[in-house]
């Protein structure tokens, strides 16, 4: 079986050496290991140099001409792993570090859907000191009877899920095949959520693997909300975030849950007034988010023909 692993990294350099060196200890190897560098400035490639990775016959880095975000460095190196005929793409961000059997124990977790046509796996993930972090949605669809079946595989420790983020996701190449890749345009968050979306909408189901750890060690641990956003830095990429949530709520859900998000952003407007520093950025911010999507000032174009991969 075919297995490439995918890393996306910017300015990371220390956790991208603890990633990498944790996919390469894998007790089930990988068969190559692509490193997306999003044009880093801090030495990122030299350490790569000094430490041996680049003569390592699994690893290959692809150096960006420029800052793509993580949905353009996704993008790019899943098109990589599928023109290196990958079976299956196991994709996380530089700051993941997955447990010695992550992978094995989706592959495990793998064989006991009787050969379904899963879309993808995703790991368990927990921060530094075990909060849980990055939880996937619960598939809530019911059977004829009417029931939900979100437990079919509970037994086996696996829980049915239809979307995940990008924090070791093991995607199956098939699906890559047939249904693209994710939206480079959107530069940073709601990715992985429009292309996991897509994937069990127009693919299969998909699976969050219990016993399967990995630790993602972000900043912040907690789930991003702008109305609380204290990092004047970080605000400005809410932008993505509420264009890119509108778009996928739009196109996945419907115009009924679109007005309750653009009502829900409008209220954390009202939040933002009353609460906190740097109101008017942050009113800014979600405002252009707002009118970027009612104007579709953004590739609509690419986004209609994301089914399809150009090489």
């Amino acid at each position: 079986m075919n297995i490439v692993a995918v890393v996306v990294t910017y300015n990371r350099k220390v956790l991208l050496k603890e990633c990498i060196d944790a996919i390469l200890k894998q007790t089930r190897p990988i068969t190559k290991l692509i490193i997306i560098d999003n044009n880093s400035t801090d030495g990122t490639y030299e350490m790569l140099e000094n430490e041996n990775y680049l003569n390592n016959s699994k690893v290959f880095c692809k150096r960006l001409e420029k800052n793509t975000g993580g949905a353009g460095g996704f993008h790019e190196g899943i098109k990589e792993a599928i023109k290196d005929q990958a079976d299956w793409v196991w994709i996380m961000d530089d700051d993941t570090i997955p447990n010695s059997d992550c992978l094995e124990k989706i592959l495990l977790a793998k064989e006991k859907t009787n050969n379904k046509n899963v879309s993808f796996f995703a790991s368990s993930i927990y921060g530094v000191n075990k909060e849980f972090m990055n939880v996937p949605n619960v598939d809530t669809s019911v059977e004829e009877n009417g029931y939900q079946n979100w437990y079919e595989f509970l037994a086996d420790k696996m829980v049915k899920i239809n979307t995940a983020t990008f924090v070791s996701l093991l995607i199956n190449g098939d699906a890559i095949r047939k249904f693209g890749l994710p939206c480079k345009q959107y530069f940073i968050w709601g990715d992985d959520t429009e292309y996991t979306m897509r994937l069990t909408k127009y693919y299969g189901p998909a699976y969050m693997v219990g016993d399967s750890i990995a630790i993602h060690k972000r900043k912040l641990t907690k789930a991003l909300n702008i109305v609380d956003e204290e990092d004047k830095n970080r605000i400005k990429m809410y932008y993505y975030m509420v264009r890119n949530n509108l778009i996928n709520t739009k196109n996945y859900k419907g115009t009924k849950a679109t007005i309750a998000l653009l009502i829900q952003y409008i209220k954390s407007i009202i939040f933002v007034t009353f609460k906190g520093k740097l109101k008017m950025k942050k009113i800014g911010v979600i405002l252009k988010g707002i009118f970027a999507f009612i104007f579709k000032r953004y590739d609509a174009k690419a986004f209609k023909n994301r089914f399809s991969i150009e090489f």
